[in-house]
């Protein structure tokens, strides 16, 4: 039990609590619609310092069930529109702030991450709710937050599909910059882009174990022979297709400054922005790893020996955070280009 002032909204959220030790990007992170059904705890202490504008939204509005600080500042930024506190009363999101967020986020590193409750009621009644909710893995959560029906951006010669899982802004906007068109479908209707030159998996949240009905329809996209692509829960959606394992981890990888070992493309290391409770077993699929975070060895990347197939654990769009690895865009282009060129 962790005790503060309530920020936000005055209601109670239920989730799956979970830390990020990145330094900047509160925006982005909150509006990423991989923290769906996640009580997001930021390790650094001053959040809200440069206050919210738009144009650093990863969606429509605050995905995340609720939100922990150490402190709300005021923020003191040309761009901001309003503060922490009143972008989170404004869409209904609670938040906690005056709370040791590391010592939460060392208790969450010693035991996994755990289910939570926050809110204005009593422990007694707090804990009432967190005992009557359904756990985090037992939620399809990419049905809250994918699209309800197809829709088409950029006008480029290429055509990538994109199974919205809950895919980033910014992830659209890396394909759009290098000059392909996008149409965009539900995570449940894949095949209404199986005719474009290509297929992205987008990142999105919950348990990719719950996604069967996505995971046959990829293996089946895969026997037409084009150009697959997969980021974060993507990733492990098309690994599972390859008969590979997924396993949940202790307190995953949420930062913006996780290394990844190429062992394929380059032989470098990468500093990359993260955000996954979820982890690839390769052992038995039928496809090959490229890429690993170092630490822990975590498998970060794989690809097809002769197949047009690239996936990523982590995110190469990072907004915000190090664009080092930007270059897989541009590598799944060629595959796309020299594909479509046969």
């Amino acid at each position: 039990m962790f005790i503060g002032r309530l920020i936000g909204a005055e209601k109670v959220a239920v989730g799956e609590v979970v830390f990020t030790t990145a330094v900047v990007g509160y925006p982005q992170a909150l509006t990423d619609p991989s923290y769906k059904g996640q009580v997001l705890v930021f390790t650094m202490p001053l959040i809200g310092n440069y206050g919210v504008s738009e144009d650093q939204f990863e969606s429509d509005g605050i995905k995340a069930e609720g939100v922990v600080v150490f402190e709300a500042t005021a923020p003191s930024h040309y761009k901001s529109v309003m503060s922490l506190e009143e972008w989170l009363a404004a869409e209904g999101v609670p938040g906690l702030a005056r709370v040791d967020t590391r010592a939460l986020a060392m208790r969450l590193r010693e035991h996994g991450v755990l289910m939570g409750a926050l809110g204005p009621e009593e422990p007694g009644e707090l804990l009432k709710r967190l005992r009557a909710s359904m756990r985090y893995e037992e939620v399809s959560y990419v049905d809250l937050v994918s699209v309800k029906e197809p829709r088409e951006l950029g006008d480029g010669r290429l055509c990538v599909g994109v199974v919205d899982c809950g895919v980033k802004r910014s992830v659209l906007t890396e394909f759009l910059k290098r000059g392909v068109k996008l149409r965009v479908v539900p995570c449940r209707r894949p095949e209404l882009a199986f005719d474009c030159d290509a297929l992205f998996v987008s990142n999105g949240p919950g348990n990719p174990k719950l996604l069967d009905f996505l995971v046959r329809q990829v293996r089946e996209f895969a026997e037409y022979k084009k150009p697959l692509f997969g980021i974060c829960l993507g990733h492990q959606v098309i690994a599972m297709a390859f008969g590979a394992g997924v396993y949940k981890m202790k307190f995953g990888h949420r930062a913006s400054n996780k290394p990844v070992k190429d062992l394929v493309f380059t032989g470098k290391t990468y500093i990359t922005v993260h955000n996954h409770g979820y982890a690839v077993d390769p052992r038995g699929g039928g496809l090959k790893v490229w890429a690993v975070q170092p630490d822990d060895g975590t498998v970060e990347g794989l690809y097809h020996e002769s197949l047009p197939i690239l996936t990523t654990q982590f995110h190469p769009e990072a907004s915000p955070g190090p664009q080092d690895m930007r270059w897989v865009f541009d590598m799944f282009m060629k595959w796309m280009e020299r594909h479509a060129g046969r």
